[in-house]
């Protein structure tokens, strides 16, 4: 279901709703930032994005992210190829690169997740259609 199909019907069932009800249906329904920015830090760079809606994009961060990690893994001579002493200083190239990576995530998701709850709220308490 695309998302102007769900903001639609979630319009439709708010028409219908006394007040108190839909307090309650925009809580349950909204995006939390914590949960967001926290599957950014603990898992992958994307799966914050993938929490907030935008799916692609946030599979496309976690393969890079997954790739940047091997390489650097890789390197430091953790992984199948052990060549530490001569690559181990290189990979500190990557370290700027995925501390990048997951800031740029974390700011992604904060404003994915700003404009689906304010589009959310917009919804639910305007009369007027979305």
């Amino acid at each position: 279901m695309r998302e102007d199909e769900k903001f639609q019907i979630i319009w439709e069932n708010a028409q219908k709703m006394p007040e108190m009800e839909k307090v309650m249906f925009y809580e349950l329904e909204r995006k939390k930032l914590v949960v967001g920015l926290l599957l950014v830090v603990f898992l992958f760079a994307g799966a914050g994005l993938i929490y907030a809606g935008k799916a692609v994009k946030g599979t496309i961060l976690m393969l890079v992210d997954a790739i940047l990690l091997a390489i650097f893994l890789s390197l430091r001579g953790f992984g199948p190829i052990s060549p530490a002493e001569t690559f181990g200083s290189a990979s500190l190239i990557l370290i700027p690169l995925l501390l990048a990576l997951y800031v740029y995530a974390g700011w992604d998701v904060r404003k994915v997740i700003d404009e689906y709850n304010e589009r959310l709220y917009v919804t639910v308490f305007d009369r007027s259609l979305p």
